[in-house]
């Protein structure tokens, strides 16, 4: 009888200490889930009220926009390539890089960006067909999301721009650079995932200790009953 009270004792610590050590984990990721969470949603708003803005700039610099001779006409009938004050009054203003992109065949190709690649503006270079966004800005949609661009990652937005047909002909984009935001969601992991660590092995110890006291006790009193 008196090892059965203690394989119980020990088998309910054993179990207690291992809910313990579960619950405080799954609350460890549920806050680094919902701190992501929140960084997502602040940048997405950021970049959908930016694509607006650039929209207002494009219409106030260039008009409606036509495409022609495999590039992108304001209107009056001149190309946009390499023309960059809108996408420079982008990053000026708004603290976004921009991107005007023609569609060429089932592609787009950046003809005014300020992204600089080796000191270079990355003109002429293209979306690609296995980008994140290619999918969703085809069908005529805009595209708020993740994506890597020259190595970098970037919180971005794409708008299809289209013709009076609602062909899509090209493609506007800003994105932020989400360094600043990612080092802080880590640096704060780090200072969290430590805390958590501390705060485990307290409860573990705790826990333990009390487990320990337990078993004592019914050892005690089963000796003083014997």
């Amino acid at each position: 009888m008196k090892k059965n009270k203690i394989k119980f004792i020990a088998y309910l610590g054993m179990f207690s200490l291992l809910a313990n050590l579960i619950i405080g984990l799954l609350g460890y990721s549920n806050n680094t889930k919902d701190i992501n969470r929140v960084k997502n949603q602040l940048l997405a708003n950021h970049v959908e009220n930016n694509i607006n803005l650039k929209m207002k700039y494009i219409k106030s610099s260039y008009g409606t926009l036509s495409e022609g001779n495999g590039t992108l006409l304001d209107n009056g009938g001149h190309s946009l390539e390499g023309r960059n004050g809108v996408v420079d009054a982008i990053l000026e203003d708004l603290g976004d890089q921009a991107t005007i992109f023609v569609k060429v065949n089932d592609d787009f190709k950046r003809i005014s960006t300020s992204i600089m690649n080796k000191g270079k503006r990355a003109i002429g270079t293209f979306l690609g067909t296995d980008h994140k966004a290619y999918k969703t800005v085809m069908s005529g949609e805009l595209y708020i999301g993740e994506a890597e661009i020259l190595n970098k990652n970037y919180y971005t937005a794409y708008q299809p721009i289209k013709d009076n047909n609602n062909n899509v002909i090209g493609l506007l984009f800003v994105g932020t650079p989400t360094e600043t935001l990612d080092n802080i969601v880590n640096l704060h992991d780090e200072k969290m995932s430590t805390i958590n660590i501390l705060i485990l092995l307290f409860r573990a110890i705790s826990l333990g200790s009390l487990i320990v006291l337990a078993t004592i006790s019914v050892m005690a009193r089963e000796n003083a009953e014997a």
